[in-house]
């Protein structure tokens, strides 16, 4: 039965506060018309935090400053590492018997974004020490702005952690049984007001000849969940007498990983560098990490439509605020993620399908890195084939390594995959080769794996699946993912193997009402199923899902 709908968006106030406001409108299912005559207010709870006293930890690694970045991923809680995003200034490190308390940056470094505490080399915490750690831990959580058939506005509230209690503290939206979905709210991480996303550019200083209204066009989607004022100073290079440009900027807001806030009087600049040929510019923040970390904006300086020399030194500033109210209306007749995957040269797993439904033994060859080893997705895939060809007795050889890209692959291709004589090759290297960051020697590697297989006649399935947390590398950009899901999308298509691009999907959660970094659930980094309970998150089922789309 369809569902009609007008109006009913769901918008932040003006100023931002706690409260949303639910406009006026209706929704027409069958016989029924619900109809909200009026503007509703709701008031959105505070996410909160949660206090962690007496946390016991088995100190690991060890670093000199803070913050000190990722400790690599474990169960957490008692007897495991601290949960991430705690609330800056809260941690404070104790011997095991409470007898002692540790200095910060002397005895051990901290990084309140991930979760961290190290030993100092010069500290008086020793290696493998047992410690006492009291600390507190920001929350989020979805909520649901729901219209009943009543006619009124109702708030259904998600959880703020995880259903076992060691994984991350990384909700899903709530489950809704009766009334209509208008959008979710996702809250959290110490956020005091509720923004409806969005990005305003404007200039500070421009030459005397220029014009306030010629300024660089501002595209792009603002993914970070902090309210952020980015300063863009653009100036002629020092001696430089042919006018190159040079570009450096600074952003305000809460500074990932230390107790500090940027404001415009403590910015950290990015390094100035020379205007890019295409005049298209990543807006940066430079992080306490030591590497400029990109959310999404960019600045299109090429003025289309100027035919004349155009002066672009200036100061321009630009406000993001963060998206956090997702609407949901456009789903409510359903929503299916596999509308967004492509799934492409389905043919070319004929023969795969043809043996596989023979009744002949096959085998699958699992290469590639972590997900293709660790997540959930390959066995849900296997155990549906296995349903699917009872007859069939299937076999798979998982080659795939934590951390590799496909420049490693490479050199155990032949020697590792070729030789267990696999029926189907299932690659997926995506994450870390963009991680790695040189599109130029994946694009190598790919092509040779890729001329091996053809020679071989093994069908094979290349895959995209989920991106990344921007703050773990300096190229975990969603432009940098789009570029490289575009590059192993171009060359599936000329080795005429079967794609399937995973990634278009996690591009597009926003649509689906979720934030992406929620997502993340092992790590907070790339891993989008538990670390304990791999059932843990809900993207492995939608990518495994789209596999057997194109397998079946």
């Amino acid at each position: 039965m369809k569902t009609n709908y007008s109006g009913l968006a769901v918008i932040p106030t003006m100023p931002a506060s706690m409260n949303v406001i639910v406009e006026p409108g209706r929704i027409a299912t069958g016989n029924r018309v619900i109809e909200l005559a009026e503007a509703a207010t709701v008031c959105i709870r505070v996410a909160g935090q949660r206090r962690f006293n007496d946390q016991r930890y088995r100190i690991a690694g060890e670093s000199a400053t803070s913050p000190s970045g990722w400790n690599g991923e474990n169960v957490r809680g008692t007897a495991g590492m601290p949960y991430q995003r705690m609330v800056p200034g809260s941690l404070q490190v104790y011997s095991k018997d409470r007898g002692k308390r540790y200095v910060p940056d002397v005895d051990y470094t901290q990084d309140s974004y991930w979760g961290t505490v190290k030993r100092h080399p010069l500290g008086e915490i020793v290696v493998d020490q047992e410690l006492s750690l009291d600390y507190a831990v920001w929350l989020c959580r979805y909520d649901a702005i729901v219209l009943l058939e009543d006619g009124t506005i109702h708030v259904v509230e998600g959880d703020s952690e995880a259903p076992e209690s060691r994984e991350l503290l990384l909700p899903e939206p709530p489950e809704v049984e009766t009334g209509f979905v208008l959008a979710h709210v996702f809250t959290g991480w110490g956020q005091s007001c509720i923004y409806g996303g969005g990005s305003l550019i404007a200039a500070e200083r421009l030459p005397s000849s220029r014009s306030p209204d010629s300024l660089p066009v501002l595209t792009g989607r603002y993914e970070d969940m902090v309210e952020r004022t980015y300063i863009v100073e653009v100036h002629a290079a020092e001696g430089d007498a042919e006018g190159k440009l040079q570009v450096r900027i600074g952003a305000t807001g809460e500074d990932y990983g230390t107790n500090r806030t940027l404001t415009p009087d403590t910015l950290r600049w990015t390094e100035a560098k020379a205007l890019p040929h295409g005049r298209k510019l990543p807006l940066l923040l430079q992080s306490a990490y030591r590497y400029p970390v990109s959310w999404g904006l960019e600045l299109d300086f090429s003025l289309p439509g100027s035919n004349t020399a155009v002066d672009l030194s200036g100061t321009y500033k630009v406000t993001a605020y963060p998206e956090m109210i997702f609407d949901r209306k456009h789903a409510l007749d359903g929503s299916d993620p596999l509308d967004v995957i492509p799934l492409e040269q389905r043919s070319h797993l004929d023969g795969f399908r043809e043996k596989a439904a023979s009744g002949r033994p096959v085998r699958i060859a699992l290469f590639g890195a972590s997900n293709a080893r660790h997540g959930l997705w390959p066995a849900q895939v296997v155990r549906a084939l296995r349903q699917a060809y009872p007859k069939t007795k299937i076999s798979t050889s998982v080659i795939a390594y934590g951390g590799e890209e496909m420049r490693h692959g490479r050199h155990r291709f032949h020697h590792e995959v070729l030789s267990v004589a696999p029926d189907l090759i299932v690659m997926e290297y995506f994450i870390n080769d963009v991680c790695y960051g040189r599109p130029e020697e994946t694009e190598e590697a790919a092509r040779y794996i890729l001329q091996g297989i053809r020679e071989a006649g093994i069908p094979c399935i290349v895959l995209t699946n989920n991106g990344a947390n921007p703050l773990f590398s300096r190229n975990g950009s969603s432009s940098h993912f789009q570029h490289y899901h575009d590059l192993y999308r171009g060359l599936a298509a000329e080795y005429e193997v079967a794609f399937v691009g995973g990634y278009s999907y996690f591009k597009n959660l926003h649509t689906f009402g979720k934030y992406f970094i929620t997502e993340l659930k092992g790590n907070m980094v790339n891993h989008p199923y538990g670390l304990v309970d791999q059932n843990w998150g809900l993207f492995d089922r939608v990518f495994s899902s789209a596999i057997l789309k194109i397998l079946l």
